[in-house]
């Protein structure tokens, strides 16, 4: 289904897109995604093609995830704050058919020019108006994830889980016509992917200005010129900070507040100041949403992510694990060979919960060694192998410390090797040629020696509590 055609034929003049300088209906966001995709086929961009897409939330984004639905291709939308390794080992495994990437993004990610088609230059074919721009049916969308567990690899969603989340969350989240979108997050982020989706399908307006900015988005709430916006805790800090303490205003009416743990402090200081928080729990294999308290329900028990969207099963094992089975749970891997899901179709979260009696759900923690910092997930492995990478570092451990901006404040304790002492600075520095900026630890504290437990692995409770004491 191509929720952008059905918006264009039942609300062809109502305000689709908004980017700060210009304002598309739904007609013609519409006619622009089938010049594009027209514009792409004779490039290569066919069935079953994958299309590696770099770009900030805007006008030609939007426009190709349409056009790429458009020509039965995957869109494998890639966050623009990918370090170069971080691309090639994303490119190696996803190996697409062609790279699409806005120049802005395109200079911004460092790609090179010669494997990149420009959105912004795209060749005019020699017929603007032929061609059959009729809706493949169920394309799927891949997005670059380290997952649960931490290995990086790719999620496949359809389009019909995207349309079922939406569809979910409609009256949740006091959505519909008249609504104001902001798109917060990266287009490789399922909830930027799916606040894209969400606002067409709602017959919405998506308000788009690129990068997220606290200061940006807090004069927009204040104009009145969005209504709803979809936010890691992170960027729910920063916008209490940047609107330095003043009430939300009426024309506020939801913020969806997921991709990590939001602490109780900030939850509390938000709603004191009358902001609609919708708690969220989800993540990329379920594309985006497993359960949503609406603004009413975190009022009435802050805390809760309320009950599980319609159509969707959630159990808890005698762990305490949480389980998800339902239309919205991925289709597979890229990248990795191991099931989703088991026999039975659950998909296991790697997280922990308890259900109350009314069934709410309640997130109280992992089993997994994932870290999830600004809504983004850190593999500590990963950051430890780069770790050991930098000149003078012998060895090191990285954990996650709680905290009230970051949820996971990503810290090291790192061993110099005998003919070095690293500055912290210069270990930042230099990781920064490996590691997107959310991995880079925020905290590095040097030991003679790790912790270790009687069995010789490295004692990681003893490390954070080493950490934490250090901050």
């Amino acid at each position: 289904m191509d929720v952008l055609r059905e918006a264009a034929l039942d609300s062809p003049d109502a305000e689709g897109l908004e980017d700060g300088g210009r304002t598309w209906t739904f007609a013609e966001l519409d006619a622009a995604a089938s010049r594009m995709a027209r514009r792409l086929a004779p490039l290569g961009a066919e069935p079953r093609a994958t299309l590696a897409l770099v770009a900030d939330p805007g006008p030609l984004a939007v426009q190709a995830l349409f056009a790429a639905s458009r020509l039965g291709a995957t869109v494998a939308p890639l966050n623009v704050g990918l370090r170069p390794p971080e691309f090639e080992a994303a490119f190696d495994t996803l190996r697409p058919d062609m790279i699409l990437a806005t120049r802005q993004a395109r200079d911004a990610a460092g790609l090179d020019p010669v494997w990149v088609t420009s959105l912004d230059d795209l060749p005019k074919p020699m017929d603007e108006r032929g061609g059959d721009d009729t809706p493949l049916p169920e394309p799927l969308a891949v997005l670059w994830t380290s997952g649960t567990d931490g290995r990086p690899r790719g999620v496949c969603l359809s389009s019909q889980a995207f349309d079922r989340v939406s569809e979910a969350s409609r009256d949740l989240l006091r959505s519909g016509p008249g609504a104001r979108w902001y798109a917060s997050l990266s287009l490789g982020h399922v909830g930027g992917l799916a606040t894209v989706l969400r606002s067409v399908s709602h017959r919405a307006t998506l308000v788009t200005r690129g990068r997220f900015d606290a200061k940006e988005f807090a004069g927009l709430v204040d104009a009145g010129s969005v209504t709803h916006a979809s936010l890691v805790p992170t960027m729910l800090d920063r916008l209490l900070g940047a609107r330095e303490g003043r009430p939300a205003p009426p024309s506020l009416k939801c913020l969806l507040v997921g991709g990590a743990h939001a602490p109780s402090s900030l939850v509390a200081r938000a709603l004191e100041l009358g902001y609609p928080l919708a708690l969220t729990y989800g993540m990329t294999e379920t594309t985006s949403q497993v359960a949503t308290a609406s603004p009413a329900l975190v009022r009435e028990k802050p805390g809760t992510v309320g009950r599980p969207l319609s159509g969707l099963e959630v159990r808890l094992t005698t762990e305490g694990e949480i389980q998800v089975r339902g239309p919205t749970v991925a289709v597979g891997y890229i990248g990795d060979a191991s099931p989703l899901v088991d026999g039975q179709g659950w998909y296991a979260t790697g997280d922990l919960g308890r259900i109350d009696e009314d069934g709410h759900l309640w997130i109280t923690g992992r089993c997994s060694g994932r870290l999830v910092t600004g809504g983004v997930n850190v593999d500590p492995i990963e950051v430890e192998e780069a770790l050991r990478r930098v000149a003078g570092v012998a060895d090191a451990c990285v954990v996650g410390l709680d905290d009230a901006e970051w949820g996971d404040l990503v810290a090291a304790l790192i061993v110099p090797d005998q003919m070095a002492q690293p500055d912290a600075r210069d270990v930042k520095k230099q990781l920064q040629a490996w590691l997107s900026p959310p991995k880079i630890p925020r905290v590095i504290r040097s030991a003679a020696e790790l912790p270790q437990r009687p069995n010789g692995k490295v004692d990681r409770p003893a490390v954070r509590n080493l950490l934490a004491g250090q901050r």
